[in-house]
């Protein structure tokens, strides 16, 4: 389509130079949150990913795709940990997570891979088997006119740990617990997950993205390329979070397509 690699080009040249580099600060905690802070009545702005810190244990698989082949996810642990939480299984990709369901500390994905950066801000990685369905979104965006770009991707344990506390430090406990995951219960943790702005809010995680014409097409097409979003408009009571337009976890087509046409959010889906 005529206009898309002069689209690419914008990206290309001018992300380094209009956007501050996203990653860890050196306390561990994401720049995106230290870069901005929330306007009066305004949710916090979500954060932005940061080098992984190096986990051991055993890792999630490195074949993303028939990990999320199946549409029946591994249960987790029968019965809940001393606080309440489910233990889910580490190579899974398609297990629930929330504020009751959780990875283990030492989870971590052993086979990612960087976003080109071109539709990278800051350094970006994610698990291999998501990239190729990753780079079709971006490359049908831009097609279609949409400048998207990747502002977080793959957080480890130890740095969700380190931005749970930021939230906690800078709003309260209430608030962060709306807007942030404890450490573990981050969708984000899967390597599978992302969050997409553009240069229509500063390249900034806020809801006012779910009304640009790029949110709008990310919330309309995303499914079509294996990516649900995670936290929709009007449903804090059942996610426990609040709306993140930006926030697509990526589980595979044929999953996404049925997520789609239930009309639950992915949460319910998994915990069907």
């Amino acid at each position: 389509m005529p206009g898309a690699k002069p689209l690419f080009l914008v990206v290309a040249l001018l992300l380094p130079l209009a956007l501050v580099a996203c990653g860890d600060n050196g306390d561990g905690v994401d720049d995106e949150l230290v870069r901005r802070s929330p306007a009066p009545g305004e949710t916090p702005a979500a954060t932005s990913n940061a080098a992984p810190s190096g986990t051991d244990g055993d890792p999630a698989g490195a074949d993303a795709t028939n990990a999320a082949s199946t549409s029946t996810p591994a249960p987790p642990t029968a019965t809940p940990n001393a606080d309440g939480v489910y233990i889910v299984a580490c190579h899974d990709f398609n297990v629930p997570l929330d504020k009751v369901h959780r990875l283990p500390e030492d989870c971590a994905p052993n086979a990612l891979v960087p976003v080109p950066d071109k539709y990278a801000y800051g350094p970006q990685e994610v698990v291999e088997g998501v990239l190729p369905d990753l780079l079709a979104l971006l490359e049908a965006a831009s097609e279609a006119g949409h400048l998207v770009a990747i502002v977080s991707s793959y957080r480890s344990y130890e740095t969700q740990r380190n931005t749970f506390e930021y939230h906690v430090n800078e709003y309260g406990l209430e608030q962060a617990l709306r807007v942030s995951a404890r450490p573990g219960h981050s969708e984000h943790q899967l390597g599978t997950t992302v969050d997409f702005s553009s240069t229509a809010v500063g390249y900034e995680l806020v809801e006012a993205f779910g009304g640009t014409p790029e949110g709008r097409w990310l919330a309309e097409h995303a499914h079509e390329f294996g990516f649900i979003l995670s936290y929709p408009a009007g449903k804090e009571v059942v996610t426990g979070y609040a709306y993140e337009p930006w926030h697509f976890r990526w589980v595979g087509r044929e999953l996404a397509a049925e997520v789609r046409a239930s009309g639950l959010t992915l949460g319910q889906f998994l915990l069907r």
